[in-house]
């Protein structure tokens, strides 16, 4: 029986699967790559996953645990962003053409993915990552951002099937398209956030995990730890390079880029994660922390306030709070006893809603709706 064929188009970091492809060094989504380990090869679905390299001069198919693959090449995104993408456009219109399918899923606003889906003429599903409109409202943004932003309420607004992966960031879409009713959808955890075992650091350490741009708010926290009531605080930012900022306190230490498998060491260790940011509709380093039962103080312009339950797994702050900030510290911190308790509360609740079969689960039942309608 032939099963129906869903193209997902999103940047899927196709070279961890084939060596043959160039590897990409920076960021990519992990929660992908646990879709494609966690779906069933004998799933209801067809998947051929659709991607875009600019390192390579002409497609490479394969297939892998009976899923589809299909990259292709790209121009500069520069030539993309002044051209709307007109031959990346194409070549994915052609690439569609041979798979037929009959679902179109696209990933995410901040590449052509969004065009793509409204280029296509079946049914499309588009999946929100990241939001620019609202985080160019929030701080400043890079100019290639500012000016690819131009074509989001457009893909928004044409996008009759929408899921973000949470409630902040559904109230972020209807503010750009206010017909959406978008469907929440969670993005898993890895895999390996569900089996490391709490180490706790000998000292109250906590742990920031992301970039030093400034819709992240590192200054908030950087005020806050540099406050004598958190000298004895050790702040720990991971992804951000030793010497970038100028005059940090002795308590805060850069630790530069640090692979996957130190972030699991380092959450491990960690009494509690830091996220003041200004506009994220994750991050993901919230809910690897909760996963793991580590507490969280966050923003409230932070998608993954959804995981802490304030004053009880970890607080949620304005922005722009560094009083509030260093009482979350404080309380979380005042004993390893307190810090434990707190990382375990509603853990089994937030492992459950990150699971990567809990987020196949959704999405077969996404699929299904969307065909049905």
């Amino acid at each position: 029986m032939n099963r129906p064929k869903v193209a997902i188009l999103c940047n899927f970091p196709a070279w961890l699967l084939n060596k043959d492809l160039p590897q990409f060094r920076g960021h990519y989504a992990v929660w992908l790559k646990a879709l494609y380990d966690s779906y069933p090869e004998d799933g209801p679905y067809e998947l051929h996953w659709v991607s875009l390299n600019k390192d390579i001069s002409r497609p490479v198919r394969f297939s892998s645990r009976a899923q589809h693959f299909h990259v292709l090449p790209r121009v500069k995104k520069t030539i993309g962003l002044y051209t709307a993408y007109f031959t990346d456009r194409r070549r994915v219109a052609a690439e569609l053409c041979q798979i037929n399918p009959e679902l179109l899923h696209t990933w995410g606003t901040e590449d052509c993915f969004g065009l793509c889906g409204k280029d296509f003429k079946g049914k499309w599903l588009h999946s929100v990552q990241g939001l620019l409109k609202a985080c160019m409202q929030r701080g400043p943004m890079p100019r290639f951002f500012r000016h690819h932003s131009v074509y989001e309420p457009g893909v928004l607004s044409a996008s009759k099937y929408i899921t973000t992966e949470s409630p902040w960031a559904a109230e972020r879409v209807r503010e750009m398209a206010p017909q959406a009713s978008p469907y929440l959808f969670e993005y898993a955890v890895e895999e390996r956030f569900f089996h490391q075992e709490r180490a706790l650091a000998d000292s109250p350490t906590c742990l920031y995990c992301g970039t030093n741009t400034p819709l992240k708010n590192l200054e908030c926290a950087i005020a806050a730890f540099s406050r004598p009531e958190l000298v004895h605080v050790k702040l720990e930012l991971a992804g951000v390079e030793p010497g970038s900022i100028p005059g940090l306190p002795g308590n805060v230490v850069p630790l530069g880029r640090i692979s996957r498998d130190e972030v699991v060491q380092k959450l491990s260790q960690t009494w509690c994660l830091v996220h003041p940011s200004k506009a994220d509709t994750g991050p993901t380093a919230a809910k690897e922390a909760r996963v793991m039962g580590v507490p969280v103080i966050i923003s409230d312009q932070c998608g993954s306030q959804q995981y802490v339950d304030e004053g009880k797994s970890g607080y949620i702050i304005s922005p722009s709070d560094i009083e509030s900030l260093i009482h979350g510290v404080l309380d979380v911190t005042s004993s390893k006893e307190r810090c434990q308790e707190m990382g375990l509360y509603h853990q089994e609740q937030c492992r459950h809603a990150l699971s990567a079969q809990t987020m196949v689960n959704r999405l077969i039942e996404l699929y299904q709706q969307v065909l049905t309608k």
